[in-house]
């Protein structure tokens, strides 16, 4: 007989994790489940969200399963940063809202980010470069210039000129470094080249506005070669425009004129 209960009890044993496995896909699978899924253990259901997540995939058409996987666990970053990202891509408009809780729930330098060009859509400049800057430093052993850039100009329109600068001319010397890595395909080097146009010319703006007239020729002649000098400003939105500047030509010939009168009173 207690051969018999032993033999009952590892088989039972044995199939509680196929009962379990199968209890999960079908909470994942089965939405009718979800009020009974929110109530259970957290790690519970962040795996059930994970497998909503996993199956909805990337895009505008996996809004629904985003929204599910966070009705079941409002507290998932992944799925936060999901809504944050459809929003920002697919839609147009940033939800603030979703771009904020995906840094108080995963804190990563991508979430950072997100929340920073939600932010410059809202006109918050200067805390859109605090997060930026988190981005930064959470990736200071790897930088990324894009963080670094945007970190720029959001500093430039924050008026932050000394942060501006730095980022900008970081940025500047990874995307140089970026054009001259051979592995570059030439996608990728069309992308850079001209993201490191637009940083140039947005440094130029915040060397102007510190009267730092040499580096911004210089400057301009890596971005124009050719041309004689560069007028750059930004738009209502943020955006930056340059076009050739003309330069004023000296008085030659008055002065000439000036020294022959005084040579010969």
């Amino acid at each position: 007989m207690m051969r018999k209960v032993l033999w009952v009890l590892g088989i039972a044993v044995l199939c509680l994790p196929m009962l379990f496995v199968s209890w999960l896909l079908l909470a994942a699978r089965w939405a009718k489940m979800d009020n009974m899924t929110s109530q259970t253990p957290a790690a519970l259901r962040q795996a059930i969200a994970g497998i909503i997540l996993q199956k909805a995939g990337f895009g505008k058409q996996s809004l629904p399963g985003v929204e599910r996987a966070l009705r079941i666990d409002p507290e998932d970053g992944e799925a936060w940063e999901r809504r944050c990202g459809v929003s920002l891509i697919d839609n147009g408009v940033p939800n603030l809202e979703a771009c904020q809780a995906a840094v108080r729930y995963e804190k990563e330098p991508m979430d950072y980010y997100n929340l920073g060009r939600a932010l410059e859509y809202q006109g918050n400049f200067c805390a859109a470069e605090d997060s930026y800057t988190e981005a930064t430093s959470a990736t200071s052993s790897h930088p990324d210039y894009s963080y670094l850039d945007s970190m720029g100009r959001a500093a430039l329109r924050c008026g932050h000129l000394p942060a501006s600068r730095a980022g900008l001319e970081f940025a500047i010397e990874l995307e140089q470094k970026s054009l001259n890595d051979p592995n570059e395909d030439v996608d990728e080097i069309a992308d850079t080249k001209k993201d490191m146009l637009a940083d140039q010319e947005y440094l130029l703006i915040a060397y102007h506005r510190e009267n730092e007239d040499t580096l911004a020729g210089q400057t301009c002649t890596a971005a124009h070669p050719g041309w004689k000098a560069c007028s750059c400003d930004l738009n209502a939105k943020g955006i930056v425009s340059c076009s050739e500047a003309k330069v004023a030509a000296k008085p030659l010939a008055a002065t000439a004129s000036t020294h022959s009168r005084s040579a010969h009173p």
